[in-house]
């Protein structure tokens, strides 16, 4: 079986840790999570059972949502964070939603902090794994279409440092319902 059709750059972003301290330290981070801390900008968006209403995106991030767009063809309109507090900070296997995603546009994911790694799974052929590591500053972007044929997943990683996931979407912006 092929790899997953995946796209890592590992030098995306050169300033990495400025960036990693400016989150970590200004962002009012949800804790409702038990594995991860978490927090979205931009468009609404709801993860995991978790809504996040509408939250004006800082500049710094735009800038970061330009280069998105300069790599990958796409703006993103939402950047939701994952803080993974050490090596016991995980995501479980999943796909993710791309059902409120923009047609042509999918996740882009940038990784701040200490390095930890992505899994790959099958979702025909269970036994079939791909782990790729996550530098810091890396970007991996996996299209719409991965997300039919792979789950992936950030397991733990023992004495593993602090990691913050900084995930770039174009979603799709809903009308507002009359009431």
């Amino acid at each position: 079986m092929q790899a997953p059709p995946i796209y890592l750059k590992p030098d995306f972003l050169s300033a990495p840790d400025g960036i990693f301290d400016q989150l970590k330290n200004e962002v009012i981070w949800d804790e409702r999570m038990r594995a991860r801390k978490t927090a979205s900008f931009g468009v609404a968006y709801d993860y995991s059972q978790i809504s996040y209403a509408p939250t004006p995106m800082p500049d710094f991030l735009q800038r970061i949502c330009r280069a998105v767009e300069n790599e990958l063809g796409f703006l993103p309109n939402n950047c939701l964070l994952n803080f993974y507090t050490d090596g016991n900070s995980s995501m479980g296997f999943h796909s993710d939603s791309i059902d409120e995603l923009a047609e042509g546009s999918g996740v882009a994911i940038i990784s701040l902090g200490s390095l930890r790694h992505i899994a790959y799974r099958s979702k025909q052929d269970k036994s079939q794994e791909f782990l790729y590591p996550l530098q810091p500053g890396s970007l991996l972007y996996m299209s719409a279409d991965i997300q039919g044929d792979w789950l992936h997943a950030i397991p733990k990683e023992t004495g593993a440092g602090e990691r913050i996931s900084v995930t770039f979407r174009k979603m799709l912006v809903k009308a507002p319902t009359d009431p």
